[in-house]
């Protein structure tokens, strides 16, 4: 076996993707503190308007004589997505479906109001903000563009795919980062949502606020993509 290091922590390896790749610059990171920013820190992207000044903080840190490092957003305007194979939905968590990104929201129950749901309610169209409006509003999927707001699908049925297929209730037509049925969003018999890619190229990507990272991990900050290894 070769030699490795036993009083310092390892050397993690920061991968930078080049576009459309899953390779690019690699950049090991000998220093307790790395920034990844628009116009500040150790790594900059000043043409990427969906990065913040300073967007991520990769860290070491030493917690019961074990070593890891951490990577924790900035809070940012744009966030940072991590790739899942599969995630349970949080009220307002947001995901990434090719170049789709999406805010799920729970159920809502107007207080001292029935929580029926509404009879007769026609999910298999998208909804207007004002649609649907009641005691009761029921699970949703929404289309975040920008600071705006997209189409909002209300969750009835158990399952929901989104894809490019017709046939997905939330349908990406035109867009070349998704494939036919690219993400199934799920009910459990306990009525919490989760959501999970179809084996796909793109995969899904979940935001988060913080990453400890232990093996290796795919993110992403603004619109580059990074790999993260630790040996």
């Amino acid at each position: 076996m070769l030699y490795r290091p036993s009083a310092r922590p390892p050397v993690p390896i920061l991968t930078v993707f080049d576009d459309g790749k899953m390779d690019g610059e690699i950049i090991r990171l000998r220093e307790p503190r790395f920034t990844i920013g628009r116009t500040e820190g150790d790594l900059r992207f000043p043409l990427d308007g969906r990065m913040s000044a300073r967007h991520v903080e990769i860290t070491h840190q030493a917690v019961g004589g074990r070593h890891r490092w951490v990577v924790t957003d900035l809070q940012s305007t744009h966030g940072m997505f991590v790739r899942v194979s599969r995630a349970a939905l949080a009220d307002r968590a947001e995901f990434l479906v090719g170049n789709g990104r999406y805010q799920f929201d729970e159920n809502r129950v107007e207080p001292g109001t029935a929580t029926e749901e509404p009879a007769g309610l026609d999910t298999s169209q998208t909804q207007g903000w004002a649609e649907g409006a009641g005691s009761f509003r029921p699970p949703a999927v929404t289309e975040l563009l920008g600071r705006e707001v997209g189409n909002r699908v209300l969750l009835i049925k158990p399952e929901y795919w989104i894809g490019t297929d017709a046939s997905c209730a939330i349908c990406r037509p035109d867009d070349p980062f998704c494939e036919p049925k690219h993400v199934r969003l799920a009910r459990s018999l306990k009525g919490t949502w989760s959501a999970e890619h179809n084996k796909t190229r793109n995969g899904l990507w979940l935001r988060m606020a913080q990453l400890t990272v232990d093996g290796m991990v795919l993110f992403q900050v603004g619109e580059q993509r990074f790999k993260m290894t630790i040996n």
